[in-house]
This record gives structure tokens, sequence and C-alpha cells, in this order.
């Protein structure tokens, strides 16, 4: 845990000195996304459940032509698993993200190269994004830390393909907020020729262009309550149009535990509360109170099937806004409790994942 230990303490200590040298917190947020690149793109084969693999498909992209990666899109074949005289399994994925892996290796000839540029184009883009949707830039320093406390950034050491999608398609609401339409979709896209699972994000985008959000919460809330009965027919409509991510909604590879997210869980729902309680919520409040409403329903969920915890990832995003957000309900004293209280669940939640033995830091080189 040394090298999680270490992040944590720089961060903390970089925002220390940015404050008592009032230095524009932006200072901090690239010195912050910077070290998190390091630690997540240095990382070795064995951090993370899935590191070995994105190693393998950046070696079978080198060995590939570039006929071959683009002979069969959308996918690609990386891989097959042969049975014998029972047959095989092919493992297939995006051909954009292959031809991507292909470029790289093209270039630094080592599948590390991979991990860390994509290391650097995630965290760029979700600096960028909290840069760019933040109340007030004070706010930056608590966004940061919940980014690297919470699952987004730790679950980079895993589902990294995943949350580089996540990142790209966090681009779109920027674009969204200046009605620039095309190119939000056009973001969107780029995102799911990384990982299909972006699409998910453009509900994320509906929702931030709702109009009246007050009004229709308990719409929202409603189909949170009876997502789980609907799960089936939800099962059924997704073996039609992507029958390669049903499996996904229908086992369960290992138990999730709630444990301490009950706590932030009983956090959220509480903020929530005030919030709608309060007649002065703006609509970029309540798009955060959808945000949080609609990812505990899908966690929830995900506490049986597991994988579902991928689709609450997109709207984990807005977590990192929402507490600095809340800020501005309580008075100043309150604040400084508050503030510590997040920050606190916070640091128990990166030493929970940090100690995990899938987390076990190794260097890889």
């Amino acid at each position: 845990m040394t090298v999680y230990i270490g992040l944590l303490l720089f961060i903390a200590i970089v925002a220390f000195i940015n404050k008592k040298t009032n230095l524009s917190p932006k200072y901090f947020l690239w010195i912050s996304f910077m070290a998190m690149t390091l630690v997540l793109g240095l990382r070795g084969s064995t951090v993370g459940e899935d590191t070995k693999m994105y190693l393998s498909v950046a070696n079978a992209a080198s060995r590939m032509s570039w006929k071959e990666i683009f002979s069969s899109f959308p996918t690609t074949e990386w891989n097959f698993i042969s049975y014998g005289i029972y047959g095989g399994y092919s493992e297939q994925i995006e051909t954009i993200y292959m031809a991507y892996n292909k470029l790289i290796m093209s270039v630094f000839h080592n599948p590390q190269g991979v991990l860390i540029i994509t290391a650097a184009i995630t965290c760029y883009f979700m600096m960028r994004f909290f840069c760019n949707n933040v109340e007030q830039y004070s706010d930056l320093y608590l966004a940061t830390y919940v980014y690297m406390c919470d699952s987004i950034y730790m679950s980079s050491f895993n589902i990294m393909r995943q949350v580089l999608a996540l990142s790209i398609a966090a681009q779109a609401i920027e674009e969204v907020k200046q009605e620039k339409y095309k190119k939000a979709i056009v973001w969107v896209a780029i995102a799911a020729c990384f990982h299909l699972s972006a699409l998910l994000f453009v509900a994320v985008l509906l929702i931030y262009k709702l109009k009246e959000k007050r009004k229709y919460y308990k719409w929202i809330v409603l189909g949170v309550c009876i997502l789980p009965v609907a799960l089936p027919l939800l099962t059924t409509i997704v073996s039609k149009i992507l029958p390669k991510y049903v499996s996904y909604l229908q086992t369960s590879f290992w138990s999730a535990q709630a444990k301490g997210t009950l706590v932030l869980w009983g956090i959220i729902i509480i903020a929530i509360l005030i919030m709608i309680r309060r007649k002065d919520s703006d609509e970029r409040t309540w798009w955060l109170i959808y945000m949080a409403t609609i990812y505990i329903g899908v966690e929830l969920i995900g506490m049986r099937y597991t994988v579902i915890s991928r689709v609450a990832m997109y709207f984990r995003i807005g977590l990192p806004l929402f507490f600095p957000t809340m800020k501005k309900y309580f008075s100043t004293n309150s604040r400084l409790i508050y503030v510590g209280g997040i920050l606190l669940i916070m640091t128990w939640s990166f030493l929970s994942y940090a100690s995990s033995p899938a987390r076990l830091y190794t260097f890889g080189f």
C-alpha cells in the first residue's frame, strides 16, 4: 500500500501548499492528475484483475496487420481459445480500440505504453470534465479528492477501457451545455468505439437537458424502484439487440458487499433529501440529484449482479461534483464538519480499495 498512501499524502500536501500560497486551484488539479497518471500508468501486470488481459491485447495488436484489424469492423478477434473437438471461443474487442493498441505498439513496441498513454488520456479528460463543470474553482480540491478515492479512479486499475470511454463521453456535457449537440454525439460515438457501453452516456445527456427536473423527479424514483422487477424484461431486450452482453445481466462473478458503501449511500440520500427540499436548487443541482439517485438504484441491483455496477459508473461520475455542490447548503461552521466527514469517508474508501489483494502495487518495469 506504500504507493497508494504516498499518492494520498502527496495530493494532500499539494492541496495544503496550493491553498497557503493562494495559487489557482488549477495548479493543484494538474499536479494531482499527473501524479494519478503515473501511479495508474506505471502499474505492473498483476495490479488489477484485467491488466494482464490488456497487455495481451496490446501484444496481439502488434502481431496483426492493419488489414486484419479492420477486416471485421466493428469488433475484432484478438484471441481464440480452442476446446479441441468441442470447438472454441473467439475473444472479441472493439476494432477502434484494437487499432489504438496497434498505433501505440508501433511507436513504443512495449505494451506498458498502452497503460501509460491510456492513463494519461483518461486522467486528462477527467480533469477537463471537472474543470468545466464545478460551480467554482475552489470546488476542484474536493472534487479531485472524491474522484481519486471513490470507485472510478481505483476501478481504472481493472476496467481501464470502460473508464477511458467514460472520460471521453464526459466531454459531451460541455457541448450540450453550449447546445452543440452534433459535437456531443461525436464525443459519445468516439467513446463507444473504445467501449460500447459508453452509449449509456446518452441517458446522462438527456437528463442534463431535461427541463423542470424537479417536476419529473418522482418518476425517476419510481423507475429506480421498479428496475429490479424489470430486470428480466431488460435481459430479454439486451439478448435481442446485444447478445454479447446478456451474461452481464444474469451472472454474479463475485459477491458484492456494501459494508462501508452503505455509509456513503446514507450520506448521499440525506444530501438528496436536503437538496430536494430547497426551493433554490437549480437545474444543474437537480441533474446531480438525478445522477446520484440513479447511481444508487443501479448499484442496488449490482449487489446481486455485480457486473451491472459497471453501468452505475456512468452515473457515478456525478459524485465528485455532487459533494462540493452540497457545501453551499451548510453554514460556515457546519460546512467544515461536512467536508471533514466527506474527506474521512473518502479516505476510508481509498484505503479499502488499496488494501485489496488485486491492488497490491508493483511497477511494470
